[in-house]
C-alpha cells in the first residue's frame, strides 16, 4: 500500500507542477522552451491560450492522482484508469516524439514517467487489493 501510495503522491505533485508554469509570464515560458532547444511559432493568442489550458489541465490531473493518492482503496476502479492512463501517456509522449523527429532527450523523460509510473500503479494496486481481501 505504501508503494502504491508514493507513486500516486509523486504522480500528483510532478502533474500539479503545471499549475505553477500555467501562472508564469509568457516571456518566462518562451526563453525556458528556447533553452531546451524548442522554437515557438508567433505567439498568436490562440497559441498563448491553447498551451496555458493544457498546462492548467495536467495541473487537474494532479489533483485527480492526489485524491487517489489519499486513499487508493477507496478508489478501486479509477486506479486502473490512472494507470492506463499513464501507459497511454508514455505511447502517446513516444509515437509523437518519433512522428515529430524530437531529440530523444526531449520525450524519453515523459515515455519513462508514464510507462514506469503507470505500471508501478498496476503492480501496487494488485498487491494491495490481495492485502486487503486477506
Amino acid at each position: 500500500m505504501r508503494g502504491l501510495k508514493v507513486t500516486l503522491w509523486v504522480c500528483g505533485v510532478l502533474c500539479l507542477l503545471s499549475f505553477v508554469f500555467a501562472a508564469l509570464p509568457w516571456r518566462a515560458i518562451t526563453a525556458l522552451c528556447e533553452w531546451v532547444g524548442f522554437q515557438f511559432p508567433a505567439a498568436s493568442s490562440i497559441i498563448v491560450y491553447m498551451i496555458r489550458l493544457c498546462l492548467a489541465v495536467v495541473g487537474l490531473i494532479g489533483v485527480f492522482f492526489i485524491i487517489l493518492a489519499r486513499n487508493p482503496l477507496k478508489y478501486g476502479a479509477m486506479l486502473l484508469l490512472a494507470a492506463y492512463g499513464l501507459l497511454c501517456y508514455g505511447l502517446f509522449c513516444l509515437v509523437g516524439g518519433i512522428r515529430y523527429a524530437l531529440p530523444v532527450w526531449m520525450y524519453a523523460g515523459d515515455v519513462i514517467f508514464g510507462f514506469v509510473a503507470g505500471v508501478l500503479i498496476l503492480m501496487f494496486r494488485k498487491k494491495a487489493m490481495q492485502t486487503n481481501t486477506a
